[in-house]
């Protein structure tokens, strides 16, 4: 079993009122089916569909697989001028 510590920013910070979350997870897992497990873990998620995670400060392909070791985020949309 893997932990994984995710990063907050945003939306996603405000909605979840925390600036981390852990999720454990069997075996390896890639970019999608940890977003696909943060929206069915955290319903509030479900509203926003351009999230994206970060791993080591790049943003990695849906089948890019993650280490419980990376530095991970989960950034949600962001407009700005």
């Amino acid at each position: 079993m893997s932990t994984y510590h995710i990063l907050l920013f945003g939306i996603c910070r405000d909605l979840l009122k925390s600036s981390t979350i852990s999720i454990e997870k069997e075996g390896s897992v890639t970019v999608e089916e940890m977003l696909q497990t943060l929206r069915s873990l955290h319903p509030a998620l479900k509203n926003l569909p351009s999230l994206r995670l970060a791993a080591e400060h790049r943003f990695p392909e849906p089948d890019f697989i993650l280490s419980d070791t990376m530095e991970i985020a989960l950034i949600p949309p962001v407009s700005g001028g």
